[in-house]
């Protein structure tokens, strides 16, 4: 519980105030990788069980991975392409992953093919969303699911949420005015994009931020 209430605050450093309503439990077989059109930190999700959000709407852009079994005894970890689910929490106070059973080369070939995912309220209740299968591109650098994220939220396909895209553009024509920020040229875009959303919150939000900072060891 403790890791949950970490990310928690860490996500209130970099969002306005937001009323915490709606926990989100992570399931082993779920690697998350961007959350409300930001990249999520593996750090801040090493050991944590579930992640608290606010109620409204939500995207998420994950993949499923899991050993199965390829052939009669030997095992493999698959790794399914990465998948967005929009939903909304208004009325929701904890949401559950639930996959299909994917055990073998044949289910994971069903589930690459047309991904089924539910997510669950408190009382197994179907939560209304959208799921679609993320386009990546591949660069030397690898993937950079959040940059890809937000090049499918400006596209009006099944699960963009443009909310999430034009956030995100809205903050990196900010962020490139440094005088808007009074910051020095020598400032780092994540620099300048924690100073703007430090400025954003209110003061108990920022008070808890710093309370957090005190409180983390410097690596």
């Amino acid at each position: 519980m403790r890791s949950a209430l970490l990310i928690a605050l860490c996500w209130a450093s970099v969002l306005p105030s937001q009323s915490w309503a709606t926990t989100l439990r992570l399931s082993t077989d779920i690697d998350l990788l961007v959350l409300d059109g930001k990249k999520v930190s593996s750090s801040l999700l090493r050991g944590a069980d579930s992640l608290e959000l606010d109620n409204g709407p939500h995207q998420l852009v994950f993949r499923v991975e899991k050993n199965i079994r390829s052939g009669t005894r030997e095992q493999r970890l698959y790794i399914s392409p990465p998948l967005v689910v929009s939903f909304d929490t208004k009325k929701v106070s904890l949401v559950n992953f639930n996959l299909p059973r994917i055990e073998n080369d044949r289910e994971s070939n069903a589930f690459d093919q047309a991904p089924r995912i539910q997510l669950l309220d408190g009382e197994a209740t179907l939560i209304p969303l959208q799921v679609d299968i993320l386009p990546v591109k591949a660069t030397a650098r690898g993937v950079d699911y959040e940059r890809d994220t937000q090049h499918y939220n400006r596209s009006g396909k099944t699960a963009a949420v443009k909310g999430f895209a034009t956030m995100m553009a809205d903050d990196s024509e900010l962020l490139s005015k440094t005088s808007e920020l009074d910051a020095p040229q020598s400032d780092t875009l994540a620099e300048q994009r924690l100073r703007y959303w430090f400025l954003q919150a209110d003061q108990p939000t920022r008070e808890r931020f710093l309370q957090w900072v005190k409180d983390r060891p410097v690596q």
